[in-house]
C-alpha cells in the first residue's frame, strides 16, 4: 500500500470510530471495485449476480469484475433482477421459483441477502411472489433486505406484503416527489411507511443534510469507489443532526 496509504487507511479509521453511529455499508456494484481502504467498521455489500427475465428466458450469471476486499468484510450479497420490457413476460409460479434457486445461489456465503428489483405497478405481484421464495429457502440466520425506491415508502401499503427484514429506500435518482420526501428528512421528519423505517441509501453525487439516526447506511457511488469519496460521504453522513 506504501506509506501515504497506509497513514490514510488509518486516518479514516480513525475519524470513522470516532464519528456517526449510523453503521455504513458500501455497496460495491458490478465493476472495479478495490475497497481495502475501508475502515474495519463499515461493512460491504457486494453484488454478486445478475437475474434477468425475458420473455420465456431466465438469463443467469455471476459477478464479471473484480472486487479487492477481504472476505469477511462482505457482509451483504446483491442480486439485481430486472425485467426485459421489449418481449412479453410468461411468468408462472415454476418461474417464480428458478428466479428464487437463482438468487439464493448467487447469494450465498454472506449473513445478508439483498434482492435489487426495481418493478412497475403491475410488476409488485411479481416482486412478492420471487421474494417469499427468496425467504422460503434462505438458511437459518440469514437476513433479506430489498432495496426500495424512496416513493414506495411514501404511497405504497404493499410493502407490508413483502417478506423482509430490511428495506433500503434509495434516497438518489428519486424522480417526482423525490425533493419533497428529502425536504421532510431535513426538516425531521421519517417516512410515511414504517417498514422503511430501518435502513436507507444515499449518494455520494446527491448528499442530503439529515436523515433519520439508528439505520443502516448503504452508501452508492455511480463510479469505482476511492478513499476520498468515502471520506466525503462519511463526513456528510456523520453530519446529519441528531434527534
Amino acid at each position: 500500500m506504501g506509506r501515504v496509504g497506509a497513514l490514510v487507511g488509518v486516518a479514516l479509521a480513525c475519524v470513522a470510530a470516532g464519528a456517526s453511529a449510523q453503521p455504513l455499508t458500501i455497496w460495491a456494484w458490478e465493476r472495479p471495485e478495490d475497497l481495502r481502504f475501508a475502515p474495519p467498521d463499515a461493512e460491504v455489500a457486494a453484488q454478486t449476480g445478475f437475474v434477468e427475465l425475458s420473455g420465456d428466458r431466465l438469463i443467469v450469471r455471476g459477478r464479471r469484475h473484480p472486487l479487492s476486499v477481504p472476505a469477511d468484510r462482505v457482509t451483504t450479497a446483491v442480486v439485481h433482477v430486472q425485467i426485459d420490457h421489449r418481449r412479453p413476460l410468461a411468468w408462472t409460479p415454476e418461474r417464480a421459483r428458478q428466479v428464487a434457486a437463482a438468487i439464493l445461489r448467487l447469494g450465498r456465503g454472506t449473513r445478508r441477502l439483498q434482492v435489487d428489483f426495481e418493478v412497475r405497478a403491475s410488476e409488485r405481484p411479481i416482486l412478492l411472489a420471487v421474494l417469499g421464495e427468496v425467504r422460503a429457502g434462505l438458511p437459518k440466520g440469514v437476513e433479506l433486505s430489498m432495496t426500495a425506491l424512496a416513493s414506495w415508502c411514501e404511497t405504497e401499503g404493499w410493502l407490508a406484503a413483502a417478506p423482509v427484514d430490511e428495506v433500503v429506500p434509495m434516497l438518489f435518482r428519486m424522480g417526482p416527489g423525490g425533493e419533497r420526501v428529502k425536504a421532510r428528512l431535513a426538516a425531521g421528519g421519517d417516512f410515511a411507511n414504517p417498514a422503511c423505517r430501518t435502513a436507507l441509501a444515499v449518494s455520494t453525487d446527491t448528499p442530503i443534510v439529515r436523515a433519520p439516526a439508528g439505520r443502516r447506511v448503504y452508501l452508492f457511488n455511480p463510479r469505482s469507489w476511492t478513499a476520498a469519496d468515502f471520506e466525503r460521504v462519511r463526513r456528510s453522513v456523520a453530519a446529519w443532526p441528531v434527534g
